[in-house]
């Protein structure tokens, strides 16, 4: 009975406190927090904008220092917008440039090409150096030369004869013309200097008989299988070396120097280059060991190699090397020249774009 009068008593107590609270305070308190949550939503939408603002802001200065009309400009920050990527890479970086350019033109089919050629040159797109892989079939070189494979396995050469924003121009350089028509399937296949050797798929859009020649027609993609061909990077140089080979004399082997330039190099091999009229002098031929010295980062290097490859020009006459027992250690030293080298050669290139 006393436990019952006990909860009784709390009971009445407790409802007393509860009808001694000011009703009034509660609801002021709540709108006191509604408004706080407010303001803080409020501040942190206006922060947003502010900053979407000042990138917008920065992207219209730097694009314009870069020489880009308001068109231009338009074109890049809308359509880096309705792709979801930051617009700065589209002025910086060519890959990004080329897919929202893509992305334009495919939304706008009576696009103006003479506005993206001037784009792409005022950012520097039109260019793209050797040690810079390929990202879109728009960046193969005019006169590049290629193997053409129809669907039935047979292989005719070619040559990119032009291109513009839409389609590839191939001309068939073979004396066999291949019989072809709009819808086949074909593959071109080419190798680019010091890079990759590249593969291309497609569907034949026209072929074209301009005066004679046959030339194919096929559209831009950025779908291009690349296949490095050496183990090693190598980079273009030009710096004197001297090359030697062993040569027999009166019933003796006598080794003899001639100057040469360097004009590739990589871990595993180089390119060196003669003047013309040395050529009888060394008479060096594919297979021929041969020994190259010359100087790089400080050190000199001096190693034996395999003639690989001749290419003679008007003025000169070039060999291919593969070094035959060259150390790691060595190794490691030209892969350290080739790298800098690559970078420094990439920071140019960005300076100038």
């Amino acid at each position: 009975m006393d436990d019952k009068n006990t909860a009784v008593e709390g009971y009445k107590k407790a409802v007393e406190k509860l009808s001694s609270i000011d009703i009034n305070a509660i609801i002021f308190l709540l709108l006191f927090l509604i408004i706080i949550v407010l303001i803080s939503i409020g501040l942190g939408n206006l922060s947003k904008k502010l900053k979407a603002k000042k990138h917008y802001e920065d992207f219209i200065k730097y694009a314009k220092e870069k020489g880009l009309s308001d068109k231009q400009i338009s074109i890049l920050w809308n359509y880096s917008q309705k792709m979801g990527r930051d617009p700065f890479l589209a002025l910086e970086f060519k890959s990004p440039f080329e897919r929202v350019i893509d992305y334009y033109i495919k939304e706008n089919p009576d696009f103006d090409e003479e506005l993206i050629k001037d784009m792409r040159e005022k950012l520097g797109f039109d260019y793209i150096p050797y040690f810079v892989p390929l990202t879109s079939t728009k960046d193969i070189d005019l006169f590049q030369g290629g193997t053409l494979k129809t669907e039935d396995g047979r292989s005719y050469s070619v040559s990119l004869y032009d291109k513009d924003e839409l389609y590839m121009y191939w001309v068939i350089t073979d004396k066999n013309i291949p019989r072809l028509s709009p819808g086949d399937n074909i593959k071109i296949s080419f190798v680019r200097r010091s890079d990759a050797a590249y593969t291309i798929e497609s569907k034949v859009e026209e072929v074209i008989n301009e005066n004679g020649k046959i030339i194919i027609k096929i559209p831009h993609t950025f779908e291009l299988l690349r296949v490095q061909r050496r183990e090693y990077p190598r980079v273009d140089v030009d710096f004197d070396i001297l090359l030697g080979k062993v040569i027999k004399q009166e019933n003796q082997e006598v080794l003899i120097w001639n100057e040469a330039k360097m004009v590739d190099i990589s871990p595993s091999g180089a390119r060196v280059c003669i003047k013309i009229e040395d050529k009888e002098r060394l008479n060096i031929k594919v297979g021929d060991k041969v020994i190259i010295t010359f100087t790089l980062l400080g050190r000199d290097i001096q190693e034996e190699a395999e003639v690989m490859n001749i290419t003679e020009k008007q003025k000169s006459i070039c060999y291919g090397l593969k070094f035959t027992e060259i150390k790691e250690s060595q190794q490691k030293h030209i892969f350290e020249f080739v790298r800098k080298e690559q970078k420094r050669l990439m920071d140019m290139y960005k300076k100038q774009s």
